[in-house]
């Protein structure tokens, strides 16, 4: 790690403590999903199935997603923070009774999700509060490294923990892990709204709408949302896909999916954070995201029409192809998220990473539903070229968009 982050770290005592509930939180989901999906794939051996625990995950978006951000702005969103990780916790530890009915996992899951509609967001908004504005980008790389650094961990080693403990340890792990989370965000400093929230439903409505307005007016808001937005579908569909492709495109036992294709995907993201660190000084933004939806395009092809050319070393390519899938991914996130960041003033923030929470599970939704059929229907590799031809739009609708929409108004590039 560089002499930036050294010091940055160093002299952000309450960066610190959000950074480190941000850390547990995301071990504790990766492992969870990880077990939860790879024991029902065990049990049912259904792709479809297994989907249905990210359909679940992104169901309580519809119930709180469009509302969840006007409560941030006007509660301590210290006080959401703790509140959710401790709850998070005690909804983990659900998961130890069911045994093999794994139709228990799904309302456990949406537990869990409908705790993380106040959570995510809260955590979005507080992080400019705790940092100077010229730090966010090395901020937004710290959670981004750490993010990925938890999906190499918990993808990576809960197959382990399963195969040497029980399937039950990474549940206790998890729990254990966001009970010290809420601890960590206990200590940050209290924090109250500028505006408390009125028992008026008609005020209420004028707030929520407000946000996005705000967002659809402001094209530099607008654009980095739905980038990310592709992001998390990139992920969701990864994530229905790993399991049918580890098996039977590239022969693995469904326990060593994690190390062999999650883990990469977690080292490429880690790369590329560390290298856009410097790299987002120098270049425009836009130019970063192009080579990002470029290089996603280049991976799926590959995947889709050429593994099989590699033989008995598809392995081992499938390994190198998706650490460049998650530099990519890390080209297009990163940028996009700052200039969110850089352009939303305070006392909206909780609205715009709420609202940001919809727009980009009811984008996502929709490939939820329908990939695990076209899966079934189309094959894997067919479902993987498709996604390729996604990217490959993403890539040519900015080359033909105007550079204004992906620049910050601060003058950064």
């Amino acid at each position: 790690m560089n002499k930036n982050y050294l010091s940055f770290i160093k002299n952000n005592k309450n960066f610190i403590l959000l950074w480190n509930s941000q850390i547990l939180s995301q071990i504790s989901i990766n492992m969870i999903n990880f077990v939860m999906a790879t024991r029902i794939y065990e049990k049912t051996g259904s792709t479809l199935l297994v989907s249905f625990i990210w359909i679940f995950y992104y169901l309580p978006t519809f119930f709180l997603g469009p509302f969840a951000g006007y409560f941030i702005d006007h509660w301590s969103k210290r006080k959401i923070l703790l509140v959710a990780n401790i709850l998070q916790g005690f909804s983990i530890l659900l998961y130890l009774p069911i045994g093999d009915k794994f139709f228990y996992i799904y309302p456990i899951v949406f537990l869990y999700s409908l705790l993380n509609q106040f959570y995510a967001p809260a955590e979005g908004a507080s992080l400019p509060s705790l940092v100077n504005k010229k730090n966010l980008p090395l901020t937004n790389s710290l959670f981004m490294i750490t993010a990925q650094t938890s999906l190499i961990i918990g993808f990576g080693v809960s197959g382990i923990l399963m195969r040497f403990f029980g399937r039950d340890n990474p549940i206790y792990i998890s729990a254990l892990a966001l009970f010290v989370a809420a601890i960590s965000v206990f200590y940050l400093p209290k924090d109250e709204p500028q505006k408390k929230a009125k028992a008026d439903i008609s005020d209420f409505v004028k707030q929520i709408k407000f946000g996005y307005q705000f967002i659809k007016d402001k094209k530099i808001i607008l654009f980095p949302i739905l980038l990310m937005s592709a992001i998390q579908v990139f992920l969701v569909v990864l994530g229905v896909a790993v399991p049918e492709f580890a098996k039977l495109t590239l022969g693995l036992d469904i326990r060593d999916a994690g190390p062999a294709l999650i883990m990469p995907l977690g080292i490429g993201a880690l790369l590329g954070t560390y290298i856009l660190t410097k790299f987002l000084k120098l270049n425009r933004k836009k130019y970063i995201i192009k080579r990002g939806f470029l290089f996603a395009f280049l991976v799926f092809t590959v995947f889709s029409l050429l593994i099989n050319w590699f033989g008995d070393f598809k392995a081992y390519f499938a390994f190198i192809l998706m650490i460049i899938l998650g530099f990519s991914g890390i080209l297009i996130f990163i940028p996009s998220q700052t200039l969110v960041q850089e352009n939303t003033p305070a006392f909206l923030r909780g609205r715009v990473f709420g609202a940001w929470g919809f727009i980009s599970n009811a984008i996502t939704f929709p490939f939820l539903l329908f990939s695990a059929s076209i899966i079934d229907i189309l094959g894997v590799r067919m479902f993987l070229f498709l996604i390729g031809l996604f990217c490959l739009t993403g890539y040519i609708f900015l080359n033909k968009v105007e550079g204004v929409i992906l620049e910050s108004q601060n003058g950064n590039k």
